[in-house]
Formats: structure tokens, C-alpha cells, sequence
């Protein structure tokens, strides 16, 4: 049998960036036509929280295992695997008879996107340090672009046809991309490479204790994915298609964000943790101004969450491919997606819990700008030992 050339970087990225913009339209997407769901299937406050974290329960079961599975198999395969994995979840949702099912649907859906990431971070990841931050961070820029197109189309569609046949989008573009990538299958990635050795030891991140920013950033990005709508409906006034504009408008921040911050960490790749932590901060900031500002500064509000609060994902990725051992990118980025996906799980139903106790949203917005606060934290105890304290002393 002939042996097909590998993917290039440009495919790679190219399938990655559509990969994972039709795992967020599917995912996200539940969560877009959540004051729609919630009226149909009678869920609180917490069983809206819950959609997200089901979702990122089934991603957290299979993160780890899709990263050993792309770093022997080859990433073509895994990646197609999911998406259609993905689809079949979406199709469970969208035809659910009772809250039950619907929560099972999501479940098998977050399988599938569990699976999605780990082998786009191998098609992705360039072999100089001074360009990983852009690539990883444009590839990664496709989960809120997936995201901008289900807040602006599926509440809109879901208003006239329902919510159901709004489902049918999603769940038509993952089983497409799935079919499209398996039929560019059977290859390898030539970017499989060694994101490690690219950097003193000192200035990569320690690891599993960098797994634990995942854990807090993510939890706190997803919770604002799973409540913006149904706060901007409950609490500000929207309508379900006004507040689905605004989830497009937090992604579009959170699109822009992405390649942003990762063009601007490869300036300096041997500070990449100190932007984390620039991230971090900054955008503890950005999430208390969705409860503070008046309504007609909203939208920028919602422009700079995104642009704050979900921006930081690239460059972590780029800070974990770093760490990895030569030939286990796959690997080290599904260990660091299981944390990510556990913070996924475990903080918006925190969240959601807290608003119900507390009887306001602004609670919640709280809770957000802590995690923030707390993944700057978690990157300064995670920086490795100085080069002086890892190598011999001439004296011994």
C-alpha cells in the first residue's frame, strides 16, 4: 500500500480549527437554547448548570485515553472518531423524551468531545517554541468560534422551530467534519513532535501541578458559557434571541482573545507562565463587569470576558506541549484535559448552587473572579526549580 504524505501544518491546523468549532457549536450549544430547555423539561437553576457539567463529565472520561490513543494511532483517526461519537449524542438530545434522556444525550456527546481535543493538539503543535503560543491558540480559537455560531443562530432557530430541530445544526456539522477527516485519514501528523527540550527545564511548567490552572479556568469559562443566557434573560431582561446575541458577542471576545494572547506569549516564550498569570488577573477583572455595568455597556462587557476570561486556553496548551516528553504531546495534553474537564464538571454546578442559596447572579460572578484569581496562583506554584537548583554542585 502506498503511504500517503503527512498532514502539513496548515491542514492540520485547518482540520483542528474545524474539529473543534463543531464540538463547541455542538456543545455550546445546548447551553445557547438553555431558557428554551429549561421551560420544556421543567430544570432549576442547578439542572441548567448541569447540562455543562454532564457534558465535560463524558470529555473528562475520555481525555486521557484519546491522548494515548492519538499518540499511537495517529491523530486522523481519533479525531474522527469523536465527531462522530458527538453526533450521536447530539441526535440522543434532540429526540429526548424526558429530562433523563436529555441528560444522556449529553453525556455521549461530552465522550465525543473528550476524544476531539487531545489529537488537535498534536496536528497543531509547530516545532518552534517562538511560534507555538499563535498556532495552538488559533486552533484553539475554534471552540468559541463554534460557540459564536450557535449563540447567534441556534436560540434563533429554537424561538421558531424549537429547540429539537434547532439541535439538527450541530448535529449535522459534527457528523460532516467526522466524515470529512476520515476520508483525509490513514496519515500521520508530522507535527507530532517534541514540544519539550525547546525550553530550559526552568522555564517550562511543572507538572501535574499545572494541571490544576486547567481545573479553575476552565471551570470558570464553562459556567459562563452555561449561565450567560439565562442570566441575561432572568436578570438583565433579554430576550432569548437578544441573549444569544450576547453569548456571540462574549465568543467573538473570546475568538479575538485566543491568537491575541498567544501571538503575544511567543514574543517571549521563556515568560509564557507569566502570562497566564497576566490572564488570569485580568480577567478576574472582566467577569465582575457583567454585574456591574449598566445595561447599555453590556455588550462591551461581554466583549472583554471573552476577550479576558476565555483567552487564556491557547496559551496553556502551548505551556503544556512544552512540558511534555518528545512523542507525548497526546499524552501530556489528555492528562491536562482531564483536570480541565473535571473543573468543567464540578464548577458550574458550584455555581448554579450557590445562586440558588444566595438568590442573585452576582454571586456567581463572584465565584467566577475568584477561580481567575486563583489559576494566577496556581502558575506561580507550578513554575519549575531555577536552573542553579537543578544542576550539581561543582563543590560536591
Amino acid at each position: 500500500m502506498p503511504v500517503r504524505p503527512p498532514f502539513a501544518l496548515r491542514e492540520g491546523v485547518a482540520l483542528s480549527v474545524l474539529a473543534l468549532a463543531a464540538g463547541g457549536f455542538a456543545v455550546v450549544g445546548a447551553s445557547a437554547n438553555a431558557p428554551l430547555i429549561q421551560a420544556d423539561l421543567g430544570l432549576s437553576e442547578v439542572g441548567v448548570g448541569a447540562i455543562a457539567s454532564v457534558a465535560y463529565l463524558g470529555a473528562m472520561l475520555t481525555a486521557r485515553p484519546a491522548g494515548r490513543a492519538t499518540d499511537r494511532f495517529g491523530p486522523a483517526v481519533v479525531l474522527a472518531t469523536g465527531l462522530l461519537v458527538l453526533a450521536a449524542g447530539v441526535a440522543v438530545v434532540a429526540t429526548a423524551p424526558a429530562a433523563v434522556a436529555f441528560y444522556a444525550g449529553i453525556a455521549v456527546a461530552g465522550l465525543g468531545y473528550g476524544i476531539v481535543n487531545p489529537p488537535t493538539n498534536v496536528l497543531a503543535n509547530p516545532g518552534r517554541a517562538q511560534r507555538r503560543g499563535l498556532v495552538m491558540s488559533v486552533k484553539q480559537a475554534g471552540v468559541p468560534l463554534g460557540g459564536i455560531l450557535a449563540g447567534a443562530v441556534l436560540p434563533a432557530l429554537g424561538s421558531v422551530h424549537g429547540w429539537r430541530w434547532a439541535a439538527v445544526v450541530p448535529l449535522a456539522t459534527c457528523a460532516l467534519a467526522g466524515l470529512l477527516i476520515a476520508a483525509r485519514g490513514r496519515v500521520r501528523s508530522s507535527t507530532a513532535g517534541s514540544g519539550a527540550a525547546l525550553l530550559r527545564p526552568d522555564l517550562r511548567m511543572r507538572l501535574p501541578h499545572g494541571y490544576g490552572y486547567g481545573f479553575v479556568m476552565a471551570g470558570a469559562q464553562v459556567s459562563i458559557f452555561a449561565f450567560t443566557t439565562v442570566y441575561l434573560v432572568a436578570d438583565r431582561g433579554l430576550s432569548v434571541a437578544e441573549s444569544g446575541f450576547g453569548v456571540a458577542l462574549l465568543l467573538a471576545g473570546g475568538v479575538c482573545g485566543r491568537p491575541l494572547w498567544g501571538w503575544f506569549s511567543d514574543l517571549h516564550p521563556e515568560l509564557r507562565l507569566r502570562h497566564l498569570q497576566v490572564v488570569s488577573a485580568l480577567g478576574a477583572v472582566a467577569v465582575t463587569l457583567l454585574w456591574v455595568v449598566p445595561a447599555g455597556l453590556l455588550p462591551v462587557a461581554l466583549l472583554v470576558v471573552g476577550l479576558c476570561a476565555v483567552g487564556w486556553n491557547g496559551v496553556y496548551v502551548a505551556a503544556i506541549a512544552e512540558a511534555a516528553e518528545p512523542g507525548e504531546v497526546g499524552t501530556t495534553t489528555g492528562a491536562s484535559l482531564t483536570l480541565i474537564n473535571l473543573g468543567a464538571v464540578a464548577c458550574p454546578l458550584l455555581i448554579g448552587f450557590v445562586v440558588s442559596l444566595a438568590g442573585h447572579w452576582s454571586w456567581g460572578w463572584v465565584v467566577c473572579a475568584a477561580l481567575n484569581l486563583a489559576g494566577a496562583g496556581i502558575v506561580a506554584a507550578s513554575r519549575a526549580a531555577p536552573v542553579a537548583a537543578l544542576e550539581p554542585s561543582e563543590e560536591t
